[in-house]
């Protein structure tokens, strides 16, 4: 008989991969098979054995499913686990901006603790989080301190964070800005006098 362990990380049955997302497959005592996949720009995942694969329009649990069963039908008594990871841009007022992968289900404060957190010109009050067609806005302090709408902080594939200076910061930079256009201008009509 065939037994199968798996892990699975789906939060919505209809979240699909995207390019750059990755797929982990680890099968036990299969080391030459486990490792990360990563979707290529066509939407195709190549992994060992099973061949190229395109996962265009399919819903992480299907893929997951899929998986499963395709590895069943090389192994008997196979245990295999399989993770999901979204490539997740952040920008912004972060210490280290870029690209990070996060594990489906995983959140805004994994992603952030990532990045290493906000500068010290940083806001966590007013993140936006952008995907294809929309944009949202997450007040990731109140969310913490109140300790609900947790939901807003989950993370989806394609989404780009970005995180806002603070107003002071802004507003410093353009006084500055502005006393020295001011101090040109001076210097301009003295010197045209």
């Amino acid at each position: 008989m065939l037994s199968v362990i798996f892990v699975l990380f789906c939060a919505h049955n209809s979240v699909f991969l995207l390019p750059n997302d990755a797929v982990e497959v680890k099968i036990w005592r299969q080391e030459d098979l486990s490792g990360w996949y990563i979707i290529d720009a066509d939407t195709n995942l190549n992994i060992p054995l099973l061949g190229k694969l395109t996962v265009h329009e399919i819903a992480t649990d299907s893929l997951y499913v899929y998986l499963i069963n395709a590895f069943e039908s090389y192994y008997a008594d196979v245990v295999v686990e399989i993770n999901f990871y979204y490539r997740i841009n952040v920008f912004g007022e972060v210490m280290k901006p870029g690209h990070y992968y996060v594990k489906h289900g995983d959140n805004l404060t994994n992603l952030l603790a990532q990045a290493g957190g906000p500068t010290e010109d940083g806001t966590l009050g007013g993140i936006r989080i952008l995907n294809i067609g929309s944009e949202r806005t997450v007040d990731f302090e109140r969310i913490m301190k109140n300790g609900r709408d947790m939901d807003q902080l989950f993370l989806q594939p394609g989404d780009i964070v970005i995180v806002p200076r603070r107003f002071m910061a802004a507003f410093q930079e353009w006084t500055v800005f502005l006393s020295v256009g001011t101090l040109l201008l001076q210097i301009y009509l003295v010197a045209s006098q």
